[in-house]
């Protein structure tokens, strides 16, 4: 090897030391700084400093994602002792470390980042550095207003098992579990009613939220039920109020506070059967709307998307459109083309509920645990009607 470099020409051998010099990055005091990539538009939070070796340790190193949350930790500034970071991707680049949040941070809110060099694969000292960000708010439009709370009946089963917020606008992507209170006829606050946790059950636009009552609760013969009982009970009088500093996409409060009232009604305790559905056929070449009505409200959230049409034997839906009525007792499909005479499927998926978790062929609350379930392994149902 002495003798290759001997015989290299002296320039030559200065511009190998001279890009060596240049591709090695001695360590330098450790700088974190939000930045924004101009082409993908994503921002992400840069940790800067750090040497070559230092680099290249982490990528041999192949942390798992709780070492990478230990050496560099993203979380929402302020929030409660023990709240989960932020969830996002680490990549190591040439010159530095990348956080990329999974959704991008929020105009308005404030972030703390703190990297904690003791953590490197090869341990530098020096205490933790922190960062504070933000981004700046978006231009402030209509304050956001939520619009309704599904179940739309006055009177919901006391085993209820979620419920929907839909709001006039995209929400931010904090979860509205902190948000929301069950009252009981006092006024007082019922402890302990809501599911509480870190998975926000938001929709794709974050204009609709699904909040859950602890299913320990809901559900017969164990423990939390016995010590506590249901958070609803038959014949009693409830408010679900929502707080206005709950916040919008544009990290404004809502435009006003929120209440719904409704009194709790038996508990729904039998499973779906689809054969008690009524349906009415249109005529055939109309493009009439299908009309089905149920003995009992169903899940809304679910009739939306586990209800469907289709030719008979056939498992591809028709294209229309759905519509669901009042108290969430119709469901109405119209089709995009006419009515073709013949026969058909109402299909209905596995999935479908009602407000408290019931489903066809099975009941969410059996009476006894570890009772089988007889409900089959299909993953769809089916209810055959003509077309004339």
């Amino acid at each position: 090897m002495k003798k290759l470099i001997a015989s290299l020409p002296h320039c030559l051998i200065a511009t190998l030391l001279v890009v060596a010099a240049c591709t090695s990055r001695p360590a330098e005091p450790i700088t974190l700084a939000i930045e924004a990539d101009p082409d993908s538009k994503a921002t992400s939070i840069r940790v800067k400093g750090l040497s070559s070796d230092e680099l290249s340790s982490l990528t041999r190193a192949s942390l798992t994602e709780e070492q990478w949350q230990a050496l560099l930790r993203v979380t929402v500034a302020n929030a409660p002792a023990g709240a989960p970071p932020v969830a996002g991707r680490f990549t190591v680049t040439p010159s530095a470390v990348e956080f990329t949040p999974r959704f991008p941070f929020e105009p308005g809110r404030h972030y703390a980042a703190s990297f904690d060099p003791a953590r490197l694969p090869s341990p530098r000292s020096g205490p933790p550095v922190n960062l504070e960000l933000s981004l700046p708010a978006a231009a402030a439009g209509l304050p956001t207003m939520l619009a309704r709370m599904l179940p739309s009946a006055d009177v919901l089963p006391e085993n209820l098992l979620r419920v929907y917020f839909e709001f006039s606008a995209p929400m931010s992507r904090e979860s509205g579990t902190g948000f929301l209170r069950l009252l009981d006829e006092t006024g007082r606050e019922v402890q302990d009613a809501f599911l509480d946790v870190d998975v926000d059950f938001w929709s794709p636009d974050y204009r609709r939220f699904t909040q859950f009552f602890a299913p320990g609760r809901v559900k017969r013969d164990i423990e939390p039920n016995k010590q506590l009982g249901r958070a609803l009970r038959a014949g009693k009088r409830y408010t679900i109020e929502a707080d206005p500093r709950w916040r919008d996409a544009n990290g404004q409060s809502l435009a006003v506070p929120f209440r719904r009232s409704f009194t709790a009604g038996p508990a729904e305790l039998q499973p779906l059967r689809i054969e008690d559905w009524t349906l009415t056929p249109p005529a055939a070449g109309s493009r009439a709307a299908l009309m089905v009505r149920f003995p009992k409200p169903l899940d809304h959230g679910l009739l939306q998307r586990a209800v469907g049409v289709a030719r008979a034997g056939q498992r591809d839906p028709l294209p229309g459109d759905v519509a669901i009525g009042r108290d969430e007792r119709e469901w109405t499909f119209t089709p995009r083309d006419p009515w073709k005479a013949g026969a058909y499927d109402l299909v209905a998926l596995a999935i479908l509920e009602d407000p408290a978790g019931n489903r066809i062929g099975r009941a969410f609350d059996r009476d006894k645990l570890g009772a089988p379930d007889t409900s089959g392994t299909t993953d769809r149902h089916t209810r055959p009607f003509v077309i004339k």
